[in-house]
Order: C-alpha cells, then structure tokens, then sequence
C-alpha cells in the first residue's frame, strides 16, 4: 500500500490537481470560445455594414444638394475690380450683372483726441453722459487718472463710446474717444460732466463759425444784371422760380469769411419745357391774282394780258434759338461773380452741397441766373453751413467726423449712413473700405466655384463607396495597392476586410447600378452637345493618361474629373450642366430626371430608417444577442461543470486521505507486530 499512486490526485502524491481542473475546463469552454469568436465577427461586420452606410448617405446626401432648393447653381458671388476699394456678398436670388461704381467718401464715426496732459492728470467725479445720433447714456464716476476714466466710460457706454488712452511722450497721455455708430446724423455730444471734462482735456473748444439761412421771399430778393421782373423771378411759399432770361440775388448780410468746411447747400429741380418750342410756320402760298378777263367784239374774244408782277423769294423766319447752360449759380466775392459748379438736377427737388472753400474765400451774395430758352429753374432751403460744427462746442483735434457714404452707381450718387450697403445693389451686401480713383465694376455672377467644388464632392463620394465595395466583395490585393492615397493604417484594415463579404449579391448589384447611372445620358436644353457626364470631363479616363495596356484601375469604376474640361462647360452652358445634375422634364415643379437625382432615388432605400443597410444591422443585433444569450447559458453551465470537477476531486482527495490514514495504521500494526 505503501507504493500506491494515482495520478491526478494533490496532497503528498505530487499531482497538481488545479492544473487537471483547468485543463479540463479549457476543453469544456471551446465552445464559448467560438461563440465569442462569432460575437466579435458579428460585431466587425456590422462596423462594415454602418460605415457603408454613412459612406452612401454622404453619397445621397452629396447628390441631393446638386439638385435640390439649395443646389449651388443657384448661388451667386459678387466679384470687385479694386477689393481695396468695395468688396461684396450677393444672396441666391442676386441677378446677373455688371455695376459700374464709384465711391467718393466711406461713411466715418467720430473720433476725438484730447491735448496732451501730463500723466498725473485727474479727472473729477461726477455724472458723465454721451449722445451718438438718438441715443443717450450716462454713468457716475468716482474720479480717478485718465486711464480709470477711460475705462469707466468703454464698461457703462461702450456701445456708444470707446475711450482710450496712449502715452504720446514719456511725461504727457492723451485720450480718444471714439463713437461706435457712422452716419453724418451720429454725431458724438458729450453731456454734463463729460462736456466741462472735454473742454478741461482739449478735446472741445467753443465754435467760433457760423450759419447763415438765405432768405428766399420777394421782400428780401435784389436784383442783379438789370431790373427784376416778375415775369422771369417770383417767389411763392420760399420756393423761387428763375424763368429763362430770369437773374436774382440772395445777399448773404453781413458779409462771411468761408472756413475749410463751409458748404452751400440748398434745393433745386430744373423743369425742361423744349416740346413747347414751336416749329417754324410753312412758306405762305403766296397772292391769289385773279383772271384779267376778256373782250368779245363781232363774235371774236381777245382776252386780256395777264399781270406780270415779280413776286419776291420766300425768306423763312429764322429758327428759335435754343440754348442750354447748366450754370446756374455764381458766388459773388468782392466784386467779383465766381461760377460754381454746373447742376445736373432733375425735374424733381433734390439737395446739393457744393464746398464753398474750394471756390471762394468770402461770399456776400449768392447770385442765379437762367440764360436757358427752354428751361425753368427753381431754389428752396439755400443755407451756408459748416457740417463739422456741433453748435456751441467742436472737436478741438478731430481724428475723423462723422459723416455719410457716398457712393455712385452708373453716375447717381446715393448716400448711406453705414458703410455695410444692402439695398443699392438688388440682392448684393456691399463693404466699403475707401475712396476709389476711378470707377470700381462688381460683376455679380454665379459661383462657379461652389459649383465645381459641390460637383468634386458628389465625385468623390461615389469614387469612396465604390471603392468599399470593391474591397469587400473581392479578394484581389491589388485592389488595394492601387489606392495610393491610404494611410498605413487604413491600409492595414482594408487589407483585414478585403473580400469580407465576397458573393454579395446586393453589394455587386449596388455597384453595377450605381455605374450605368454615371455612365447614362440624360436630357438637356443642350440636346447631344451636353447630355453625358464624360462631356463635362468626368469619366473612368479623364486624366487622359495612356499606359499603352489595359489599366485595371479604370475598370473599377473610379470617376476622375478634367477641371479644365468641366470650368469650360459651366462657362459655356451651365443651365445645360444643371440639367444634366437635375432637371423638371415635366413642368410640375419638381426634379424627376438626371445624374444627382437618379443616384439619389436609387441609394435612398438603402440608407434611410428601415432600409437595406439598417435591416442588415438589425439581423446581425440578432444574431449577436442569440449569441450573447447562449453565451450566457454556457457560461452558466462551466460555472456548475467546474463546481462539480471541484466536488469530484475534493471526494477524490478526501478518499485518498483515508487510504493514507489506514496505510499509516497498517504500517504501524506491522511495526508492533515485528517487535
């Protein structure tokens, strides 16, 4: 007994049993093994399946927007000759056209800077308040250095006001205040405390130039170049009318020097009357002489002689002289009548200002005359003014003043508060960055780039998922070697993947159908001049390069595109490239022909909720939750088949201990015997 050994059993035999426990239990859980194994493919193939499916959704997605309410053929794209000057945005529904504009003056925002101060300089407490245009705001302030004031006023009023200070030497400061809104009506205005503050700074002095009204009523007109006559000169309800032949004077009393800024300004429609001139008569037909008569005598007449007056030549009338002279105003300086500009007005009222300065450097009388023969004048509103000035105070060193845009469009000026312009042009925002030299033209055109861009998207979202399939319904690697553009890692997962699900049918369906979509013809205004994609430059060969064999590449279906090809195209005819992408055959209003809308239609019940792909994921949740389930199950089952090794082996153990028990007692009865 003493020799026995059964293997497989611990104690002081030396068998590890643990180790037969494990080994069994490996053997019992190959099937788990595979279930897991079948998880994870299950799981790895429905990864396939949803990539697919994100893959033709951009494809469908890509192919809808070439056609539908937002297809960018539609889109439009304003294009400056001098982007210094303007630039510009045009909306989707911007016509077509070529604007030829002129910008004189950028609205501007004022902006005043203080003197220079020392840098110690306080600024007092007390209530601080702005205007800009309409708008009103005030803050308190607890005083502080230029710098707490300044940024006092950007924190209560910043959108009014900014202010800023800048150290200009290494002992002095001073402080800008710049207004937010532009407009000639945004005047900045500095209230209560602000306003005694701005004049202690230097940034307001006290207005020393003045305005003057010309008054317009028959008490106050002189005469000028003869006597006034009430037939060419009246005056009714302060609107005056200059007849042709007609000269007034509207004296400017006292005399003003005119400074820098000074305008005159007022309102003027110009009425032209050449259809009343009338056209010379017709020659007279000249005397009737009647018939000198006869005399009979015996039966025999003699008539008598006819007058033989010479009637003179016909001398027509001479034609009405017709004269035409757009200068209407003089500005009289000393004794002097200086003309000022010419006026191209309308037969409407409208306001001009013409600088004062750049003409004279003092006016005592604003002279009109109308040497037309068929044009009536009239004035209303005259003033001289300076547009600087604010009243009582005016910057002291104004940076820039607030003032309007003014811009010409094919030779009207329009004038605009902002320099962001979005009702000049229809459907076009204009940016204005500065005066222009000359005329600037803004072409607004279609988007040809979006278009391009748009139809390289639709390309190679079809090139993407026909490569997918190629991948996984073929087993040749050089499917793969041909796609230069992988990374090492995407290569390396292609390569896993590679004829996963060979013998698709569905997938080499797909494939071949999307194909001859691309390859089709469809109908354009164009006719057979444009009714293939190849026709735009994209095809299976449209690199254009030659190998001198069969390139194995092209036949999987890649598309490429001839950009030259296809800008020549969209210049050309680009009504015929959007049908060709999608088009309304029927005039119902809606698209029911071309490329985009037929790959659309086709991959549309593949990707949408419920489809080909979603029902294929679902079988495969299935699938994997029956496997999961079952997994379960067996795991449950090793959990009791190990418990019962466990138990076996435990008996076992505990059998071979009383057998090692009574071989010890018998060893001993041998020993006791022996003795």
């Amino acid at each position: 007994m003493s020799d026995m050994n059964i293997p497989g059993v611990s104690g002081t035999r030396g068998v590890d049993s643990q180790k037969m426990i494990d080994d069994l239990m490996k053997v019992e859980r190959r099937p788990l093994d595979r279930m897991e194994n079948e998880v994870d493919e299950y799981q790895t193939e429905k990864q396939v399946w949803q990539e697919l499916s994100r893959t033709a959704s951009s494809l469908s997605d890509q192919a809808r927007s070439l056609y539908g309410f937002q297809n960018p053929f539609s889109e439009r794209v304003a294009t400056s000759s001098d982007q210094s000057v303007l630039t510009a945005t045009a909306q989707r529904q911007a016509p077509e056209s070529v604007n030829r504009l002129e910008v004189e003056q950028i609205a501007g925002a004022d902006t005043f800077v203080s003197s220079s101060v020392p840098l110690d300089t306080r600024v007092p407490e007390g209530r601080y308040g702005f205007r800009v245009g309409e708008q009103e705001r005030f803050f308190n302030f607890r005083g502080g250095d230029l710098g707490d004031f300044a940024e006092a006023v950007t924190r209560n009023v910043g959108e009014l006001v900014e202010a800023r200070v800048v150290k200009d030497s290494a002992q002095s400061e001073v402080i800008t205040f710049r207004s937010q809104l532009t407009g000639a009506e945004n005047r900045m205005q500095f209230l209560e405390q602000a306003q005694q503050t701005a004049l202690d700074l230097g940034v307001l002095e006290r207005s020393i130039s003045g305005e003057r009204t010309l008054a317009i009523s028959q008490s106050e007109v002189a005469p000028w170049r003869g006597e006034l006559s009430g037939e060419t000169v009246s005056v009714r309800a302060g609107t005056m009318e200059v007849s042709p032949g007609g000269s007034v004077s509207l004296p400017v009393e006292p005399r003003m020097s005119v400074s820098e800024n000074m305008v005159l300004e007022l309102d003027v429609r110009v009425v032209d009357r050449s259809d009343e001139i009338t056209e010379p008569p017709p020659p007279p037909e000249g005397p009737n002489v009647p018939d000198a008569g006869s005399v009979t005598l015996d039966g025999i007449t003699i008539p008598y002689p006819q007058s033989d007056i010479e009637m003179p030549d016909y001398q027509p009338p001479e034609e009405p002289r017709i004269v035409t002279d757009s200068t209407f105003l003089f500005a009289r300086e000393g004794g002097q009548d200086v003309a000022l500009p010419a006026l191209n007005a309308g037969e409407e009222f409208q306001t001009i200002q013409i600088p004062l300065a750049e003409h004279v450097d003092s006016i005592s009388a604003l002279n009109i005359r109308n040497e037309n023969t068929h044009r009536d004048f009239y004035v209303q509103n005259a003033r001289i003014f300076d547009p600087t000035a604010r009243g009582e105070f005016e910057p002291r060193n104004p940076i820039e003043t607030a003032s309007d845009a003014q811009i010409k469009l094919d030779g009207i000026t329009a004038t605009r508060s902002s320099n962001t312009i979005d009702d000049l042009i229809p459907g076009a925002t204009l940016e204005l960055h500065g005066p222009s030299r000359g005329p600037v033209n803004l072409e607004v055109e279609p988007d040809r780039e979006t278009i391009k861009d748009s139809v390289i998207g639709f390309v190679g979202q079809y090139n993407q998922l026909i490569r997918d399939i190629n991948i996984l319904t073929r087993s040749n690697e050089s499917i793969i070697q041909e796609i230069g553009y992988f990374s090492d890692e995407e290569r390396e997962q292609a390569r896993e993947r590679l004829g996963m699900m060979q013998g698709d049918s569905g997938l080499n369906q797909m494939r071949a159908r999307l194909q001859q979509i691309m390859m089709n013809s469809y109908p354009t205004d164009a006719g057979q001049e444009l009714n293939l994609l190849a026709q735009l430059g994209i095809s299976t060969s449209a690199g254009g390069f030659n190998t001198g064999g069969v390139n194995t590449s092209r036949l999987r279906g890649y598309l490429e595109m001839d950009e030259a090809q296809f800008d020549a195209a969209l210049q050309n005819d680009m009504g015929a490239v959007r049908q060709l992408f999608g088009s309304d055959t029927d005039g119902d209003l809606a698209t029911d022909e071309g490329i985009a809308y037929r790959v659309q239609q086709y991959v549309r019940p593949f990707v949408q909720p419920g489809g080909i792909f979603q029902n294929r994921q679902n079988t495969l949740d299935s699938q994997i939750s029956r496997t999961e389930d079952d997994m379960g199950d067996y795991a449950d089952h090793l959990d009791r088949y190990e418990q019962r090794l466990r138990q076996q082996f435990g008996r076992m153990e505990n059998a071979m201990n009383e057998m090692d028990a009574n071989q010890r007692s018998l060893q001993r009865l041998n020993n006791n015997s022996g003795n």
